[in-house]
């Protein structure tokens, strides 16, 4: 702006009063101008310092004319010579950043306060500074001051703010990593117990005992928890431990499908007659991990049942609609009031729950006193 200021004022000069310093002047500040544009678009430090030599070289020439006698200026403290000496300070130079700026910006008032006594001593006129490039100059100090102090508290907030999102973002992964591993800690220890309460009294099978020995090294292996939920075939006891008669529901479905093969393992060890019905092709919509979720939740369910309901009988509906997955488990046992489960009793919180919820499912309970319990998982179609 200051720049146009300038050629606009040397071309009304010189048409108004025919003065050939008119144009010149006009030329001047036009090449200063559009090396300023060069250096506002490429910010190099080659053209930063062209653009302070040809201001300075600007500055003197200006000086020159302007201090003529004939144009009856007193000193250099003067409007005309003030706009190339503030466009000279506002150059951003090449870098980031309000230290270089400043730096820049020091350089050029220094090159223009030199060029401008310069061109005095060589017009016969007095020098002075001038008052307005040097206000200019201060502004510019304390506006990037400022924006350095400003950005630099931003910076610290911002990585203060990344910090906390990665703390929290760590500390719900090892919430659920401490949930799945406690699910399957649990999973894992009753059902062995119930498999050898199952076998009765005398020696323990030996295909059970080496069921409970894989698992108790896969329990302290490195990647047991992370292993969760990848199916039936690494999962610990409940589709492992053996010992017991084949179940009376033979689930047929495609080689690749999901099948219930964790939760009807875990009936026939605990000597549960399951009665199914629905398709079981419909586990086929979910992913590995999740129906493997969901086979576990309902293995855990027939291991309450097996423990708790006092029957031998458990009824198993499987279905699909609205997107949704969904397994019942109903028996006709002696029935609890879920307000009475203790605190420590992980089982229904854990190993059925938290593992639907952490798929995005959910799971319904209704449970009456001497009539029988129902639990409803369900879960949405898809997933890993």
């Amino acid at each position: 702006m200051c720049l146009g200021i300038a050629v606009i004022i040397g071309v009304i000069g010189a048409t108004s009063s025919g003065d050939p310093a008119g144009w010149t002047g006009a030329v001047l500040s036009a090449v200063m101008a559009v090396l300023l544009l060069l250096v506002a678009r490429y910010p190099t430090v080659t053209l930063t310092l062209i653009y302070l030599v040809a201001g300075t070289g600007t500055v003197l020439a200006v000086t020159v004319l302007v201090m003529d006698p004939a144009y009856r200026f007193e000193t250099t403290n003067n409007v005309i010579l003030a706009l190339p000496r503030v466009a000279l300070i506002l150059v951003g130079g090449a870098g980031a950043g309000s230290v270089l700026a400043i730096t820049w910006a020091a350089l050029g008032y220094g090159l223009g306060e030199a060029a401008s006594f310069l061109g005095a001593a060589l017009a016969g006129g007095v020098w002075s500074p001038n008052i307005a490039a040097a206000m200019a100059f201060g502004i510019l100090v304390v506006v990037r001051t400022f924006d350095g102090v400003s950005r630099r508290s931003d910076s610290r907030r911002e990585t203060g703010l990344h910090r906390a999102s990665q703390q929290t973002r760590e500390l719900a992964i090892r919430h659920d990593y401490e949930l799945r591993a406690t699910a399957r800690l649990h999973d894992t220890a009753l059902s062995h117990l119930v498999a050898i309460a199952a076998a009765g009294s005398g020696p323990v099978d030996e295909r059970l005992r080496d069921g409970i020995r894989a698992d108790l090294g896969l329990i302290v292996g490195r990647d047991w928890a992370a292993d969760h939920g990848q199916g039936p075939d690494t999962d610990g006891a409940i589709g492992r431990a053996a010992g017991a008669a084949p179940t009376t529901i033979s689930p047929v479905s495609d080689d690749d499908a999901p099948t219930l093969e964790q939760a009807f393992s875990t009936a026939a060890n605990a000597g549960l007659d399951v009665r199914m019905t629905g398709d079981l092709a419909v586990l086929g919509l979910l992913g590995p991990a999740r129906a493997a979720a969901l086979d576990a939740a309902v293995a855990q369910c027939l291991i309450n049942v097996a423990r708790h309901a006092g029957v031998g009988e458990v009824e198993l509906a499987i279905g699909f609609g609205s997107g949704d997955v969904t397994v019942a488990v109903m028996d006709s046992g002696v029935g609890f009031d879920e307000r009475e489960v203790p605190e420590d009793r992980i089982g229904l919180r854990t190993s059925i729950r938290g593992r639907i919820e952490q798929e995005g499912g959910i799971v319904r309970l209704w449970s009456t006193k001497g009539v029988g319990t129902t639990v409803v998982l369900t879960v949405p179609e898809g997933g890993e």
